[in-house]
């Protein structure tokens, strides 16, 4: 590329300023000087840059080959011993030469163009005609850009497909090809499946053939459905058959494929609870950690404090819960900077973990902080812990380059027995304890005192199965809406679906609301999950009906409880309220947490795969806390990830936190999944994010929840 302020004569490409320069590798057959000089003089008119070279025979057009492989080929009819075939072969023989374009030129207008066409050359001009000889040699030189691009596709394509096939064949899935009804390809743990010793033996062996004969008739019929949609992925639960007569369970999943550039089927086969304890247990344990100190996570600490707040109710055991926060940790941030105060946070966790006891729980709960429970704990054993802690955190002393760090720690605490509600309140007590703590100083422990009138686990699930069961019957709840917006300008309305109670006195004309995180972890204890999820889902269809009807396209998200997962009967329901009033496609998404899907991930797998038939979204929620979270979606079909909150904690100044965003996101595009980032605070995050490539953000910064459906998406 070139500055010119000049535009200059014929088609160069000019943007502004800039002149596009096309350098032309250029051989002209033609025993004439004359003519050299005057096509040449014609392309630099036309904003070509020749670099021409001249022959006159055979052995020439080799030399010439050899020190400059030619672009475009200009051969003059007539020339005596060297024919217009001489030169096509000799250029079709030579690699460096192969896409080299030949354009025949004559200059007594004589010759046939049609034999000009049929020995090789691409047009036949007149020399006498100079404008369309150019107009030729542009189009060519156009020509030969596309052909060598296509080439390099077709190179890249190869290498690609090499690279997959290796994949296919050292792949642990089952997997095979096949072509009107027969196997074209398997890899080696399809024939393990099998028992089968060598793919000879498969290759041409109908697919029915390892279908049991009670499902075959059954499998045509999924076979034909789907080859007639043309869906992309359609999963069967069916009966398989291996050639020693031996009958196993197993799901059949097929998407298209290529094999040798013929369109075919792949198929994967995954046997029935083969290894799905095994794989769950290895998710559930990725998504357990914390990717920085390799500790466990908050979300994981949450949920053992649930399961400790559960066995204290039934007088198992006593417990008490521990907020340990690092004293002064942004002034170590700021001395540090962010990647070395991350090393510290290191540092404290490994003394930390190496320091309790067998049964002991240790998490990371925030960035500067941890969570701990002990088990078997009174106020007095708790003091002792606390004290504890204090010596190890004082003790570090970390050093780095220049630097010799050393803090204390203020700590809260929360005593956990049968009368101890549910978590939401525990954490509350905590941060309470952590606050008076932190109050007086720093290096100091509080622990909890619970106040006269607090209600037990047993006395708040009594209150609320009245209170929820009413709620039903009388829709004593109502929905909040909260914009989700596009960062790259998609229009598109879309709104989360949030629950209130209302929370109605006797007598009272007007009531407060009871916010999800006070009655829902109740309502799962109950049983009664499903059925307020259920409610959600009802009203929520109403809206899309109402909002289609007023012209607006609204796809709302709706969160899915653990028990609505596993409810055999919501597929059905779904499905029926779809055809019934006929909602629009994509109208609904639904929402399961990162860590739900884990623990429950058979049935997430199932449900996925049900909506997507049913176009209905899918989101991963709270994704990207622990480590590896992508392999979770190998085995869950998801349409959306929403980042994890705590990835939002100071992003501005955080890089560790925009690294792992950065690589969610880049991670996501290539497997075709949107992100989205929740609870998004400020600007300057919006402004990071949308650098990120996040498709999609949402937050009390631009709207909380509301009643309303008013949010104005073009704004963006």
């Amino acid at each position: 590329m070139y500055l010119n302020t000049e535009q200059a004569q014929g088609s160069s490409a000019i943007i502004g300023n800039i002149v596009e320069e096309r350098s032309v590798n250029l051989i002209i057959i033609d025993n004439s000087f004359d003519s050299e000089q005057r096509i040449v003089s014609a392309m630099r008119s036309a904003g070509f840059t020749a670099r021409p070279l001249r022959v006159e025979d055979e052995e020439d057009l080799i030399e010439a080959i050899n020190s400059q492989p030619p672009d475009l080929v200009i051969y003059f009819n007539g020339i005596e011993d060297f024919s217009l075939q001489q030169v096509c072969h000799c250029l079709g023989g030579t690699p460096a030469s192969k896409l080299s374009r030949v354009i025949a030129v004559d200059k007594n207008s004589t010759s046939s163009i049609i034999e000009a066409l049929q020995t090789g050359a691409v047009d036949l001009v007149s020399f006498s005609n100079i404008e369309h000889l150019l107009l030729v040699i542009s189009r060519e030189y156009k020509a030969l850009i596309d052909a060598r691009k296509i080439e390099t596709m077709q190179e890249s394509l190869q290498q690609t497909e090499c690279r997959c096939n290796s994949l296919l064949d050292s792949s642990r899935d089952a997997i095979a090809y096949i072509h009107e009804g027969m196997h074209v390809y398997s890899n080696q743990s399809y024939l393990e499946l099998f028992g089968i010793t060598a793919s000879d033996e498969l290759e041409g062996l109908p697919i029915l053939d390892v279908i049991s004969k009670y499902q075959r008739e059954t499998f045509k019929e999924f076979l034909r459905d789907y080859v007639k949609n043309k869906t992309d992925i359609q999963a069967l639960q069916t009966q398989l058959l291996k050639p020693n007569g031996e009958a196993f369970e197993g799901e059949m999943e097929l998407s298209p494929a290529y094999i040798d550039n013929e369109p075919c089927i792949q198929i994967i086969i995954r046997k029935e609870n083969a290894n799905i304890e095994e794989l769950e247990k290895q998710l559930k344990l990725l998504s357990q950690k914390d990717q920085l100190t390799g500790i466990f996570n908050r979300q994981y600490f949450i949920e053992t404090l649930e399961e400790v707040i559960a066995s204290c109710e039934k007088s198992e055991i006593t417990a008490v819960m521990m907020e340990i926060q690092l004293d002064n940790f942004d002034k170590i941030r700021d001395t540090l900077g962010i990647a070395d105060a991350d090393n510290y946070i290191i540092a404290a966790a490994e003394i930390l973990n190496k320091n309790i006891g067998e049964k002991d729980f240790l998490a990371r709960y925030n960035h500067s902080s941890f969570g701990y429970i002990s088990h078997n704990c009174d106020k007095i054993n708790a003091k002792k812990l606390a004290k504890k802690f204090h010596k190890i955190i004082s003790n570090l002393i970390f050093n780095i380059k220049d630097n010799s760090i050393n803090t204390t720690c203020s700590i809260g605490a929360t005593l956990i027995d049968q009368d101890t509600p549910e978590y939401n309140s525990v954490l509350v007590r905590t941060e309470k304890a952590l606050l008076e703590a932190t109050e007086q100083g720093g290096n100091h422990c509080c622990v909890h005192e619970p106040e006269k009138g607090e209600l037990t686990r047993q006395e708040v699930d009594t209150r609320f199965r009245e209170q929820l069961t009413t709620a039903l019957k009388d829709d004593n709840f109502i929905l909040h809406f909260q914009p989700i917006i596009s960062l790259h300008g998609d229009t598109k309305e879309r709104y989360e679906v949030f629950i209130r109670l209302k929370n109605v006195a006797d007598n009272a004309e007007h009531s407060d609301l009871i916010m999800p995180q006070e009655f829902l972890p109740a309502a799962e204890r109950i049983g009664m999950a499903t059925a307020i999820d259920r409610w959600v889902f009802y009203q929520t269809i109403n809206q899309i009906l109402n909002r289609w009807k007023e012209g607006y396209k609204t796809q709302f998200f709706l969160k899915l409880s653990a028990a609505s997962i596993k409810d055999n009967t919501l597929i059905d329901w779904l499905t029926y309220q779809i055809k019934e009033k006929q909602l629009p496609p994509n109208s609904l998404s639904f929402v399961v947490k990162e860590t739900v899907a884990v623990t429950n991930l058979k049935h997430t797998k199932e449900l996925s795969l049900h909506l997507k038939n049913l176009q209905c979204g899918f989101i991963l929620d709270d994704f990207g806390s622990g480590t590896n979270p992508f392999q979770l979606l190998q085995h869950i079909h998801a349409d959306y990830v929403r980042l994890d909150p705590s990835l939002m904690e100071d992003l501005a100044k955080n890089t560790h936190h925009q690294e792992h965003i950065k690589e969610i996101t880049s991670e996501a595009s290539k497997l075709d999944k949107l992100t989205i980032a929740q609870h998004v605070p400020d600007a300057a995050s919006l402004s990071i994010l949308w650098g990120m490539g996040v498709n999609f953000i949402q937050g009390h910064f631009l709207q909380a929840p509301s009643e309303g459906l008013d949010y104005d998406f073009t704004e963006m």
